[in-house]
């Protein structure tokens, strides 16, 4: 088993007991929080925040795992969990890591904040407010001609819906390569995530920790919907952003930061 640690991004006193720990979605890295970290760092002075480079991702590009799903995914993210009393934000295929490491209790997690995310991505029959399996089907088979723009596509759908999605699309598209392309193995990995895993149960067994979803009302990867039932337990709490898309962090910055600064 590898001791290598994954590639981070690290603003505020490592020394400090409590952490936030930003984790990213599919196609992307840790440079899709920048801003936010930054901003959090300067409120929280007191606190470690981080932004991890997921396996394949960012500069953790040549990190290999023998399997790759959201198990194998949070056991890389655990090691910064030692030690550490965690506030978790994890954002769309990154929600389903973080609920894996929720159920890990001999971590202290003290908050879990899901945004743009769901425990179950595609539709199913007992869970009819998600998209079809169709579409993260569609990608894997495009993958394998021209990744770059299948990823370029993955971006305009995340910004569909929101009132400034051209330029949604321009700052995800700057931060894509910031950190380094990702890996293909990762990508078709990924979508395999989306479109097989179901955290359902998992999370509705998390009964002691507060949960927070964030959304955007015009996402059209995450229904609303089922964002309402998920916020009817009783430790999750919803908050929606107006006219926001997949990325409310991006398009509505100042609304998505007050949020957190008001929650954490």
């Amino acid at each position: 088993m590898t001791t290598q640690l994954l590639s981070r991004q690290e603003w505020g006193d490592p020394n400090a007991p409590e952490q936030i720990l930003f984790i990213h979605g599919w196609g992307m890295n840790s440079g899709v929080w920048s801003d936010i970290a930054n901003d959090l760092a300067q409120f929280f002075p007191q606190k470690l925040i981080r932004a991890i480079d997921l396996p394949g991702y960012g500069e953790s590009v040549n990190y290999s795992l023998e399997s790759y799903n959201s198990e194998s995914l949070a056991n890389t993210i655990a090691p910064f969990l030692v030690a550490k009393q965690s506030i978790i934000i994890a954002w769309s295929m990154g929600g389903l890591v973080a609920i894996d490491l929720l159920s890990r209790e001999k971590y202290t997690i003290k908050q879990l904040i899901l945004v743009s995310s769901t425990p179950r991505f595609v539709r199913a029959n007992d869970w009819q407010d998600a998209v079809e399996g169709k579409l993260f089907k569609d990608f894997c088979q495009q993958l394998s001609t021209d990744h770059e723009a299948t990823l370029k596509r993955f971006l305009a759908i995340q910004s569909l819906g929101s009132r400034t999605a051209r330029e949604d699309i321009k700052t995800l598209q700057k931060q894509l390569f910031s950190r380094g392309k990702p890996n293909i193995v990762a990508l078709e990995s990924g979508l395999n995530m989306l479109l097989e895993e179901d955290k359902r149960a998992q999370l509705s067994a998390i009964k002691d920790v507060p949960i927070v979803l964030i959304s955007g009302n015009k996402d059209t990867l995450i229904a609303p919907q089922a964002q309402q039932q998920l916020a009817q337990q009783s430790n999750i709490k919803r908050f929606s952003l107006p006219f926001a898309g997949h990325a409310p962090f991006i398009s509505h910055p100042q609304e998505f930061k007050q949020i957190l600064k008001n929650i954490i």
